[in-house]
């Protein structure tokens, strides 16, 4: 009974012991007066310009970047504009595979090797309610072969879903030379099939790991084998890098804006003044009256002082239009004189 006793008594003190510590540890991470809040979702929004791959120039808008960061890499969503309506987000969905040195993360990335099941699902997720036929032409862009599928929704949206994995050989880690892989999901009632499907090819890498070992493009190929040999002709041909893409005509067309024409001003009405009359007598003044039997009127030349020119007067009369009459000819009173060359 004294051994018992003993045990129920030494179980109790460290039972009190424990209660002791945990309120000394509660109650110096415990702040009354309030603290920073944090967020329980593992992902951090990050700035816009840390995004690990870029649609290309002319592509859609990048509205924000949410990031989480693993043992052996991170992830990205890098979510784009969006003003279809139709459910889903437009996004590019990036998993990056490398030393993350003392940005590590706790847990780790999953192993990202695509396979047609795996897309199915995700196109089935990804675009509810809308038929995607998968491609079966082989595309490639600057960092090697992809894929793609597209379909319409009900609303006309045009939509594509590409996917690509970056790297050397199958396994993610190969001497610690890294991998990428991407998908790309955007819909746009604006922009036709063909260019949101080229929007795959204009997507650049611009993240990468801080190791000499990492490299998960590739040794950089070969030069043209023609090149410096002899009896062998390069001609200018191609103009156009072909890793250079030019900027695509994402979105709604620009509106050609036309500048109205300006209204003619009416050309002012101007009144004429009442004619001045000169000579008009003044007020009160005595009018003289003029005399009688004055003829005012032009003298009458008979004659001509200019040289003769040897043409007759002699000839046919033409009729001009009358002030008066309706038709806008007078009669035979109203007649001109035309001079004709004699015979």
């Amino acid at each position: 009974m004294r051994l018992d006793a003993m045990f129920v008594v030494s179980r109790k003190v460290h039972q009190a012991i424990v209660v002791l510590a945990a309120a000394v540890v509660g109650g110096c991470s415990y702040n009354p007066q309030g603290g920073v809040v944090r967020s329980a979702s593992l992902s951090n929004q990050i700035d816009l310009s840390e995004a690990f791959i870029t649609p290309p120039p002319g592509g859609p808008e990048i509205i924000a970047v949410l990031e989480n960061r693993y043992r052996n890499g991170l992830a990205q969503d890098i979510l784009l504009e969006n003003d279809t309506g139709i459910p889903g987000q437009n996004v590019i969905i990036v998993r990056a595979y490398g030393p993350m040195g003392a940005e590590a993360g706790i847990e780790t990335l999953k192993t990202d090797i695509i396979d047609l099941h795996d897309i199915r699902n995700e196109l089935r997720q990804q675009f509810p309610g809308i038929a995607m036929e998968m491609s079966g032409l082989y595309v490639q862009n600057r960092y090697g072969p992809f894929s793609y599928a597209t379909g319409r929704s009900r609303n006309g949206a045009n939509c594509v879903y590409a996917w690509q994995r970056i790297a050397t050989e199958a396994r993610v880690f190969s001497a610690q030379r890294g991998a990428i892989t991407w998908r790309l999901r955007v819909c746009d009632k604006q922009t036709d099939m063909r260019t949101l499907v080229f929007l795959a090819y204009g997507m650049t890498v611009n993240g990468y790991f801080l190791s000499q070992r990492w490299n998960p493009f590739g040794d950089p190929p070969e030069p043209d084998p023609r090149i410096g040999k002899a009896g062998e002709t390069i001609l200018p041909q191609q103009v156009v890098d072909p890793t250079v893409v030019a900027p695509t005509s994402y979105g709604p067309a620009p509106v050609a804006t036309v500048a109205r024409p300006r209204t003619r001003s009416s050309a002012p009405v101007t009144t004429s003044a009442p004619p001045t009359v000169l000579n008009q007598p003044i007020e009160g003044a005595a009018i003289v009256p003029r005399p009688e039997n004055t003829d005012l009127s032009e003298p009458r030349v008979e004659g001509s002082n200019l040289p003769s020119t040897g043409l007759s007067t002699r000839g046919g009369t033409v009729r001009v239009p009358s002030v008066s009459g309706v038709s806008g000819l007078s009669g035979d009173n109203a007649r001109v004189r035309v001079i004709r060359p004699a015979n």
